[in-house]
């Protein structure tokens, strides 16, 4: 294998250079992995809890974190914990306790009560160890009034009273990692600002500045409910004095426990933290100025185990990320499961070049799927014109009445054509929802047919179930002519505007929790024309999917784009076409940014080789859209235009064959059923593609630079498919597909992007041996599959 030449490898550096100046691009919840025995600590007799770990300078591992004794029940850690000690050589354990740390120092102190929740810090040459404490205030008491307290919880009057109005944030300074520790006479910081009545969970880290960022927790003012916000305050010291910043790090959602760190390589804030169903991650340009991260859902609260089981604990809490080199190594979780309480260490995977996340994945192994327009200017007997259907609302919507309704044809005629997945679109440029909604009236629900009760998203998530399909949603929320909304952008001006704005926003964001929460696992959701960004104004989806569709693609908007549209809508990509792409979201249309729009679109034709970012192409067209037309849309005597099976083949070929997902659009007509020629071309298209593909001469697979496919016997071949592993990445550059012709290696094919899916078409060629020569890689090419077909060349 050649080596990469130095041109490549300064293009490999500007990309990893570029990928460094944007912001809010920290992926690695999908590098999260199952957790083994070793991951866990667990100490007999001790709840354990609330860690951070530091690398010493003995190259070692230091935990720091809660434990208390478990004689007096969980809850004892109002007025029981100690903050320990543990050491490894590894961030993921095993551990090894070696010693109390910080213990209650009694009456008369600040921290008299419990030791608590500790984040431990190196800042220059000396470790801060950093933790939540309380004391009974005026009230005098008793070990055994302390014992009593714990053994009750929350509704025992000292806790109210005294323990939880007194709770601080505290920190202890040594200069070895050893101690001995010292502590301050007086707590770091009081409520103030965006918080009241405590000041907990310490999180700090230093910033770009020299600034040192604390984040802590306390109740939300002016609030009756049991909310918390989380607050950020700022010193020019690690042990402060720290300044109260008035505006919250998160007021939205009640959440506790923030890990944070400032990344140097990206110039970004993270933080972590865990809400009631989830963990999740914010970031800030600044320390100051916090938003909803680009992952903002890393996890559900349950655990994948590496021997199979998943983990769903009683609780899963204070979220702990080990930052190294500027990457997240590490991910600790404390949990508690039955009368049992200790720390996982999730381990983060790391990677040398892009590879999917599992959604990215299924998406491309997945190859086809087909995406059913409807709406209600199917109806309305008028040609479809995408410029006034934007603006002019549909007279009557009463004209949605389609009498023999069968999503189960529409979608057998998708799968017949070898469609794995169908998207259906929920909403399009009307602005009429095709299911039953309780945020959006103009739906279904205010139809008369089926008595209002018609919910084609519903039957048709049902179809896609009865045929083994994959369901998906496109959801429109682009333009809606109905209440005037374009470009994102309500019409109207001033405060009207504004506040419709925000109705619109609000409705939107209920619309997606409605399609991920009301009909089961989705595939992809497909927000056309993207969905912009929240910081422009646009509705806030990406935060919704993320916790409600783990497993579904999102496709997209300004923050993310987990595949990438390929160019055109003529169903077909550029060669090379590459999976990866100098940026994580794409924009669309008249929206990209410039160099993404350039030359007609060439970059998301074609992707980049050396692209920091995992974003395969996809390739659409409309099944109507032969011969001067382009029809998503059902439209009447249009059926001179369905492509012919010879240009649906070659689709395939420069689609799927140059590693694209291939998506093409069906238009059901306004009895409810897709057309019948429709249906009859999709089905001799599917069988094309089977007759062609389903049964390899022979195939093999194998990694290196040669991998060689042996027939047993001599055959007229002229096919040859070629697949990477591309959960490892796209690794192959160059490559040639050699047959062996009277003793002698002939080159029948060559090219350079592999991905998911490469077909290779040659002339007949005789041999019983052929192998794949990588001629150049970034790293050791690993493939999938190597396979020979014959094809006759029926149609």
């Amino acid at each position: 294998m050649k080596k990469l030449t130095f041109s490549v490898l300064l293009l490999l550096l500007a990309a990893v250079a570029f990928s460094q100046n944007q912001s809010d691009q920290l992926f690695f919840k999908d590098r999260l992995q199952p957790v083994s025995e070793e991951n866990i600590f667990k100490t007999d007799g001790y709840y354990n809890w609330c860690s951070s770990m530091v690398k010493g300078d003995d190259g070692k591992y230091h935990l720091f974190y809660s434990r208390w004794p478990k004689k007096y029940t969980f809850l004892s850690w109002l007025t029981h914990s100690e903050v320990a000690h543990a050491v490894s050589d590894s961030p993921t354990g095993p551990w090894k306790y070696k010693e109390t740390v910080l213990q209650s120092r009694g009456k008369g102190h600040w921290d008299a009560i419990t030791v608590h929740n500790p984040k431990i810090k190196k800042f220059g040459d000396k470790y801060y160890l950093y933790y939540v404490s309380t004391n009974m205030g005026d009230h005098d008491y008793s070990e055994e009034e302390l014992i009593e307290t714990a053994r009750i919880g929350y509704s025992h009057p000292n806790w109210k009273n005294y323990l939880r109005p007194n709770q601080r944030t505290g920190v202890a300074v040594a200069n070895s990692i050893n101690g001995p520790w010292t502590r301050m006479d007086q707590p770091l910081i009081e409520p103030s600002g965006p918080i009241t009545t405590l000041t907990v969970n310490p999180a700090i880290t230093q910033g770009k500045d020299g600034k040192f960022y604390l984040i802590v927790k306390g109740d939300k003012p002016n609030e009756t409910r049991f909310i918390r916000n989380q607050a950020i305050a700022v010193s020019d010291s690690p042990t402060g004095p720290f300044e109260m910043q008035k505006k919250p790090v998160i007021d939205y959602l009640d959440t506790e426990d923030m890990s944070m760190w400032y990344d140097a390589r990206r110039n970004y804030f993270y933080g972590v933290f865990h809400a009631h169903s989830f963990i999740g991650m914010v970031s800030s340009p600044d320390g100051i100025n916090w938003k909803k991260a680009t992952e903002y859902v890393l996890t559900p609260k349950k655990l994948p185990m590496q021997d199979g089981w998943e983990l769903v604990p009683d609780r899963l809490e204070r979220p702990f990320i080990y930052v190294e080199d500027n990457e997240p190594q590490v991910l600790s979780l404390a949990v508690k499961k039955g009368d049992e309480a200790y720390i996982i260490f999730v381990p983060v995977k790391q990677h040398k070049i892009p590879v999917p996340n599992k959604r990215q994945q299924a998406w491309q192994e997945a190859e086809m799927g087909a995406v059913f327009h409807y709406d209600l200017h199917v109806f309305d007997g008028e040609k479809y014109g995408q410029g006034n259907n934007r603006i002019d609302p549909v007279f009557d919507y009463q004209v949605f009445k389609p009498q023999k309704l069968n999503t189960d044809q529409w979608v057998k005629a998708a799968k017949d054509a070898g469609c794995t997945f169908a998207i259906v679109t929920a909403t399009h440029e009307t602005g009429f929802a095709l299911y039953q909604s309780d945020v959006n009236p103009y739906c279904m629900k205010a139809l008369k047919f089926q008595d209002g009760k018609g919910d084609i998203v519903r039957d048709f998530v049902n179809s896609c179930h009865k045929y083994g399909i994959k369901p998906g949603v496109y959801l429109g929320i682009r333009w809606n002519s109905f209440i005037g909304v374009h470009d994102f952008k309500v019409n109207g001006e001033g405060e009207f505007r504004e506040n419709r704005q925000k109705w619109y926003n609000h409705m939107v964001e209920g619309m997606v929790k409605e399609i991920c929460t009301n009909y089961g696992e989705l595939f992809e959701i497909w927000f056309d024309g993207g969905a912009d960004s929240p910081e422009n104004g646009a509705p806030d989806v990406l935060p919704i999917v993320q916790q409600y569709q783990p497993n579904c693609l999102f496709y997209h908007n300004k923050q993310l784009a987990e595949a990438r549209w390929g160019g055109s809508e003529s169903g077909t990509v550029s060669y090379p076409c590459w999976s990866t792409f100098p940026y994580c979201s794409t924009g669309a249309g008249e929206s990209a940014r410039a160099n993404i729009g350039k030359n007609n679109f060439q970059l998301l034709k074609e992707g980049d080789p050396n692209g920091a970012f995992w974003v395969p192409a996809m390739s659409d067209a409309p099944l109507r859209g032969y011969n001067g037309r382009h029809e998503w849309f059902w439209e009447p005597g249009d059926e001179a235009h369905i492509f012919p099976l010879e240009n649906l083949v070659n689709m395939y070929y420069q689609s799927v064959g140059r590693n694209s997902t291939l998506i093409i659009g069906l238009t059901p007509d306004p009895e409810g059923l897709l057309p019948e020629p429709d249906v009859q071309r999709l089905k001799e298209w599917g069988d094309e593609i089977r007759h062609r593909f389903s049964n390899p001469l022979g195939t093999c697979s194998g990694s290196g630079n040669k991998v060689e496919l042996d027939l047993g016997t001599l055959q007229k071949v002229n096919h040859i498919i070629i697949q990477e592993d591309i959960a490892q990445g796209e690794r192959i550059r160059k490559y040639r597909v050699e047959a062996q012709v009277k003793g002698k290696w002939v080159t029948v094919a060559n090219g350079q992007s592999v991905g998911h899916k490469r077909i290779q078409h040659f002339n007949d060629v005789e041999s019983k041996k052929f192998r794949l020569v990588v001629d150049e890689a970034i790293e050791k090419p690993l493939v999938k599959t190597l396979a020979a077909y014959y094809v006759d060349g029926r149609q």
